[in-house]
This record gives structure tokens, C-alpha cells and sequence, in this order.
């Protein structure tokens, strides 16, 4: 955490006793408590310096007890608005240690201690175990004497924990966070689910972890990597179908927008048997009828809604898109994989065409001789040997099909 976003966070969070509470008063020395007034009222003005400079005087003269606590206090929000954060940390930890402050405010002070350990950049491993320790402290004795524990303080101890990778022993805290914050009839923070979750994951408990996920897509609707790790949870558990469903909703609600992502739902309605859905999806997407969710005409691209055409039993639709495809790409592999959708359905006329097409784009010999030897063979097929002949006389000019152009020829009637 940066330190000027940190200063500012402390500051807000920092909760100061007003000294016009009646026990704070009665446990105040007249002198002492206008004094600290005194204090409250440069403070409020600004007067950082001023402020310091009393409190330094009427520090040297305390006893310890709530009046030096107090102190201590103010002068690590003085030191926490200049920025001295060293400063602000012996403060806060000279204002715990004489215990005179309630339990609440002792609480409150391990946390903003805690935050400003794991915001230091010097010996890392080293405060944040200490910070881990006065927060399981911190915690303990305030639940000992019935004192509320706020759920941010259960996710600070969280976040101590998995930075040292402690992540299964975070997730009891991470629930007693969400727990608390849902008691108090609240929703729970975006970063603690997204602990939660990674918590989850790196323990394996992915079916845990899609839950926690599914908690931010309610959450976070808008946020797609969301959706994406739900759906990849299921993945990793081997439930396709609760994987598409995931992907589906997100997609239903408007909140897959990414290339990556509208091809991840086509290559998942293809694997679990929905073809003509993804084919038509694609076809959507590429034709940019949308241009909040479009995609590239990409060779892979075509070629997976060639493929899903092909498996709905759309060889017309497929073969088109491969012809596209290969004159977008110079590929004429592509053009090739037309034409035997062209022959598988009897269609000579559109095999010849897309032949033609991929010789044009430079198709290697054997592929051109196996290409000629189809299409002889559909037209054979089609009763038309005219055209049949004229392709297996092409084919014997190729060696590696001129054998079995030879043999058709010998069948064929004059």
C-alpha cells in the first residue's frame, strides 16, 4: 500500500475518544484533560507542529494511565498526517502497551498498528508477523471481554496470513469476516471474497472457490474475469455443463466482451453438443451485428465456425466459411477442406469451384491430385462421366495420383 494512501486511510479509521465523554473525563486530571483539549483544537486547525510540541511537554509529566495513553494516541495521528510513519508506529505502540484505553480502542489501535507493520517495505517477513501476532492478540482479548470485533479486523489478519502463503489457515478468518459483516446486515468487501476465493483454489477446494465466485458474479456483475474463474472452477472439477451454464448466464446478462471469452462459450457449446449454437453465435460476432461483442476473422476463428457448422450438419454453411477463410488467409488447405464438404454432400458444381480455388492459392501436388480424384469421382458419382473423365485425365498429369486416374479412366465407357 502506497504510504500517502495508507496516511489517509489511518486517519479516517483512527477513532479518538472526544474528551467530553463523561468517563473519559473523570479519569482525566483537570489540567491534563485541557491540555489535551488544547491538543484537539491545534489538531483540528491544522497545527500539526503546535499540537507536537504540547503533547512532547505534557508527555514528559504524565504517569502512565489514560491521560499518557491518550497521548500517545494524538501523536501518532500527528505523526500519521506528516507522514513519519516510524514516528506513528512507536506512538501507537507506546499508546498499547500501558493498556489504560477500552477494549474497543485498544482493538482499533492493533489494527491501524498492524496496517502501518504491512505497509513497511523493510523486513517484510518480519513485520508482518508481528503484525499477525498483535492481531491475534488483539482478537483474542477483545473476545474474551465481549467486545465486538469488527469484520475488517478478521480480514487484516487474513491478509497477514496469505502474504506469508498461509492461505487454508486465512479462510476460517475470511469467513469470520463475511460472517460478521452479513450479521450486521451488510454485504461482504469485493477483496475479501477475491481472498477468499484464492484461498479456496490454492487449497483445492474448487467447489468452495466457484461458490465464493459466484458470491463476486452477484457481487460484481460487471466484472468478467469474475465469470471466467467461476467457469474455470468447474472446469477443474470436471462439470462442463455447470461450466457453460456460468458462461451462459454471464453472456445472457451482457457480461462477456471479450474476444477470448465469446470464443471459450463457442468451444464449449461445440464440446457439449451444441454445434448450429455456437455456428450461429460466431456468425453473429463476426459479422460485427454487434460491436459490443465481436470477434477477429481470425484463420482459427473461421475455421472453429467452420467446424461448427460441420458438426450441425451445415456442410453448406462450413464450406462457404473455409472458402472465405482461404482467400482472407492464402491458405489453400482451407480451400481444399471446402471442396470435400462439397463432395460429401453430392454437390460437384461447388467442389469444382472450390478446387479450383485452391489451386489458384497454390495447393501442394498431392493434395491437388487427391482434389482432382474427388471430384472426378462426385461427378462419376452424379452420373457425368463427360466431367469425371476430364478430372481423372488431369489426375494421371500428377504422380502420386496418376495410378488411380488410370484405373478410373479403364473403368469409364466411351
Amino acid at each position: 500500500m502506497h504510504i500517502r494512501t495508507l496516511r489517509y486511510a489511518l486517519l479516517s479509521m483512527l477513532l479518538f475518544l472526544s474528551l467530553s465523554e463523561s468517563a473519559v473525563a473523570d479519569s482525566l486530571s483537570p489540567a491534563t484533560y485541557r491540555t489535551l483539549e488544547q491538543v484537539q483544537t491545534a489538531m483540528t486547525d491544522g497545527d500539526w507542529s503546535g499540537a507536537d510540541r504540547v503533547l512532547e511537554e505534557l508527555i514528559k509529566d504524565l504517569n502512565p494511565g489514560l491521560g499518557l495513553a491518550l497521548s500517545y494516541q494524538m501523536q501518532a495521528q500527528i505523526a500519521l498526517a506528516q507522514e513519519r510513519m516510524t514516528d506513528a508506529e512507536q506512538s501507537l505502540e507506546n499508546a498499547l502497551a500501558l493498556d489504560a484505553l477500552p477494549s474497543d480502542q485498544q482493538l482499533n489501535l492493533s489494527s491501524n498498528l498492524a496496517q502501518i507493520y504491512l505497509a513497511g517495505q523493510e523486513r517484510r517477513e518480519q513485520r508482518t508477523k508481528k503484525a499477525e501476532s498483535l492481531l491475534f492478540k488483539a482478537i483474542a482479548t477483545a473476545e474474551s471481554q465481549a467486545t465486538a470485533v469488527p469484520p475488517s479486523t478478521f480480514a487484516l489478519l487474513a491478509i497477514c496470513l496469505q502474504i506469508q502463503q498461509r492461505y487454508g489457515e486465512s479462510i476460517p478468518w475470511l469467513n469470520k469476516a463475511i460472517n460478521t459483516q452479513a450479521a450486521l446486515q451488510k454485504l461482504p468487501e469485493e477483496n475479501w471474497l477475491v481472498m477468499l476465493a484464492s484461498a479456496l483454489y490454492q487449497t483445492k477446494s474448487y467447489n468452495k472457490a466457484a461458490q465464493a465466485l459466484g458470491q463476486l458474479t452477484t457481487l460484481k456483475p460487471n466484472n468478467e474475469n469474475y465469470w471466467l474463474q467461476r467457469a474455470s472452477m468447474y472446469q477443474l472439477l470436471e462439470q462442463p455443463q455447470q461450466q457453460l451454464a456460468v458462461l451462459e448466464l454471464a453472456y445472457a446478462g451482457g457480461y462477456l466482451t471479450q474476444e477470448s471469452s465469446l470464443i471459450a462459450l463457442a468451444q464449449l457449446l461445440i464440446a457439449q453438443g451444441v454445434p448450429e449454437r455456437a455456428a450461429r453465435l460466431l456468425q453473429q460476432w463476426l459479422a460485427d451485428n454487434d460491436k459490443n461483442l465481436t470477434v477477429s476473422d481470425s484463420e482459427a476463428n473461421m475455421k472453429l465456425l467452420a467446424t461448427a457448422w460441420q458438426l450441425g450438419r451445415e456442410d453448406d454453411d462450413a464450406a462457404l466459411v473455409l472458402s472465405q477463410a482461404a482467400i482472407k488467409t492464402n491458405e489453400p488447405q482451407l480451400a481444399f477442406y471446402a471442396m470435400q464438404l462439397a463432395v460429401r454432400r453430392s454437390d460437384c458444381i461447388a467442389a469444382e469451384g472450390f478446387l479450383s480455388q485452391a489451386q489458384e492459392l497454390g495447393i501442394d501436388s498431392n493434395k491437388k491430385g487427391d482434389g482432382l480424384l474427388l471430384v472426378g469421382g462426385c461427378a462419376f458419382d452424379n452420373g457425368d462421366k463427360n466431367t469425371a473423365r476430364r478430372y481423372f485425365q488431369q489426375a494421371i498429369g500428377v504422380a502420386g495420383s496418376a495410378v488411380v486416374a488410370q484405373q478410373w479412366l479403364a473403368y469409364l465407357p466411351e
